[in-house]
């Protein structure tokens, strides 16, 4: 275990700003984790750590940020991201018991599965990779609150749209050819069609056979402003608050061929249907909420 240094804080790029869509992510998680039900808390406990004082004033008042939600969040979103992160927590779980040799978090943000489930991974690699801007706050905070790292955790400073994410990778350690997991937690969408190729071309090239990549996408359709969809409009308007705007989709029903076509065995793909069973369904049929219908959670390997 070490302790976090100024010198592992990179330096911010100029131009470059912190991810407004990573903290309201971390918002979400931290909001789940205080679920009175707890066969629906969140289970991301360290995500009150990023939050200021004023924001964790409102845990003690459901009703409130409750109402907040309503108001303010696209139908479903919340529901959604808890369950997103149960089912990459999943994933991250089983890569650390089957022993994968690394794990490499792209865009990482505010994730905390390294911290979160240290005492299970018996020597598995960590690559956390994001902008500077969103990644040197986070460390930053880790510092201040004297934090503890576990020694396999690399934090990897990354300006995706003017550096090679293979360079990125091998150039902090990590190792090609092996058994990897690669985590895509709510980044396709923000990409151009062609980083996406890219970064499925790179994951393919330096993994071997069996590694895995867990990611989710939204439909082609969100782009074209079809209204097939809870509240679509409002998520391109609040995400457009954000100063950041969708992207990148993939047409219904061509997730399979998708990822085929370009080296992959899709081993689950979760529709809204199948996340809401999954993961917002207790075992008495009780159900927490609807999800947003408009994102798919997906878990492919390498062939």
């Amino acid at each position: 275990m070490t302790t976090i240094t100024a010198k592992t804080i990179p330096a911010p790029v100029k131009g470059q700003k912190d991810s407004s869509t990573a903290g309201f992510t971390c918002l979400d998680r931290a909001f789940a984790s205080h679920e009175a039900d707890p066969r629906f808390r969140g289970p991301d406990y360290l995500a009150d750590i990023f939050l200021p004082p004023r924001i964790k004033f409102i845990f003690g008042l459901p009703g409130v940020w409750k109402l907040f939600y309503r108001w303010y969040i696209p139908r479903g979103s919340y529901e959604y991201v808890l369950a997103r992160t149960r089912f990459m927590d999943e994933v991250f779980i089983n890569a650390l018991n089957d022993a994968f040799t690394q794990i490499a978090v792209l865009g990482a943000g505010f994730d905390t599965r390294a911290l979160r489930f240290q005492y299970q991974n018996n020597g598995t690699k960590i690559f956390e990779l994001d902008q500077p801007g969103t990644q040197k706050p986070k460390l930053e905070i880790y510092q201040r609150k004297g934090v503890t790292l576990p020694k396999e955790l690399t934090f990897l400073p990354a300006d995706f749209k003017n550096q090679c994410l293979e360079d990125i990778l091998i150039s902090g350690g990590f190792q090609p050819g092996q058994k990897n997991l690669f985590l895509w937690e709510g980044v396709t969408m923000y990409l151009t069609a062609e980083a996406v190729d890219q970064t499925l071309k790179t994951i393919h090239r330096l993994s071997a056979k069996g590694s895995l990549v867990a990611f989710d996408y939204i439909y082609a359709s969100v782009l074209r402003h079809e209204g097939r969809y809870d509240d679509e409009s409002k998520f391109e308007s609040t995400i457009a608050k954000t100063g950041e705007k969708w992207t990148f989709g993939i047409e219904e029903g061509q997730i399979v061929p998708f990822l085929t076509s370009r080296g992959f065995e899709p081993l689950s793909v979760f529709l809204t249907a199948d996340i809401e069973r999954l993961y917002l369904t207790a075992e008495d049929g009780t159900l927490f909420g609807h999800a947003n219908g408009t994102h798919c959670l997906v878990l492919a390997a390498v062939q």
